[in-house]
């Protein structure tokens, strides 16, 4: 007869039980061993990982500065040029260059008019003038950036289209402008069906046509306007000419002031130093009258005496 302990059989439940020891040991929950009992295990199971960070959104891209509207091309920004005059800033180089790349990137507009506008201050007939000049002047820059001469127009129509009040300085500025206006562009018209069973659209017919708006000439110079823009300017050139007149006057003041002080600053000056020339004088005087009694004296004394 085999003997229990040292069989087969007292081998496993051995092992099982040293398993089970091991594994409570290391903590942990209810383990069950196929053919035994179960063990209890105890301990802190380990913390789940923290969940991921949040992925950060991205910013929404900004506006576009330059953009295509119906029949318009469309910018907030203006194009700034040299006072009075039609040569175009170069801080305005970027958002031309940027009007340029729209132009190019739009092949089915076919000819823009640019106009040049201007608020009711000043002449009239110079800011007509002047705001053809600042049309052309916009136009040539297109042309030498590699815009096609024959897709563009420029006209000025100096006072005659206001979009905003004249009577206020905002008003005025907002007057003062270039604008792009398209005035012969190809459309695309498509006739869509649904299909029944996919529910997918179907181009069944698709036309193209050009649309060409009528270029606005200038609008003869309104008398009224032209009298009331008058009365500004003189109303403007009296108050110009006030303010410089007590600039002038306020100038001559504060140079009289600035002489007196640096009269009475250079007197003190030159007292002062009369002052240290004569106390300079006096002490020089002195030493000079010690020193010629000292050598009288000496010259007085016996040769080879040692008496003082």
């Amino acid at each position: 007869m085999q003997d229990f302990r040292t069989g087969p059989r007292f081998i496993t439940v051995t092992a099982l039980l040293m398993s089970a020891l091991t594994l409570s040991a290391c903590g942990g929950g209810t383990t069950v061993f196929q053919g035994a009992g179960a063990i209890s295990i105890t301990g802190t199971p380990p913390a789940p990982p923290p969940p991921p960070p949040p992925k950060a959104e991205e910013p929404p891209p900004p506006p576009p500065r330059v953009e295509v509207r119906d029949n318009k091309i469309e910018f907030k920004e203006k194009i700034q040029f040299e006072n009075n005059k039609s040569v175009i800033l170069p801080q305005s180089f970027s958002l031309l260059d940027d009007i340029v790349k729209v132009i190019k990137d739009n092949e089915h507009i076919k000819k823009i008019a640019i106009e040049g506008h201007a608020s009711a201050e000043g002449d009239a007939k110079r800011n007509l003038t002047l705001s053809d000049e600042r049309a052309k002047a916009v136009m040539k820059y297109c042309v030498d950036h590699g815009i096609d001469a024959k897709r563009l127009t420029a006209k000025g129509f100096g006072i005659t289209k206001p979009i905003a009040d004249n009577a206020t300085e905002e008003g005025r500025e907002k007057n003062r402008r270039v604008e792009f206006n398209i005035i012969e562009q190809d459309v695309t018209k498509k006739k869509v069906e649904i299909d029944v069973k996919t529910g997918k659209e179907k181009v069944v017919e698709e036309k193209k046509t050009t649309l060409v708006e009528k270029q606005p000439e200038p609008a003869p110079l309104d008398p009224a306007a032209a009298k009331k823009a008058e009365a500004e300017k003189k109303k403007a050139d009296a108050k110009a000419a006030a303010e410089k007149l007590l600039a002038d006057k306020k100038a001559e003041a504060e140079k009289k002031a600035a002489d007196k002080k640096a009269a009475e600053e250079k007197a003190a000056a030159d007292k002062k130093a009369a002052d240290e020339k004569k106390a300079a004088d006096k002490k020089a005087a002195e030493e000079k009258a010690a020193a010629d009694k000292k050598a009288a004296d000496d010259s007085k004394k016996p040769k080879g005496s040692t008496k003082p």
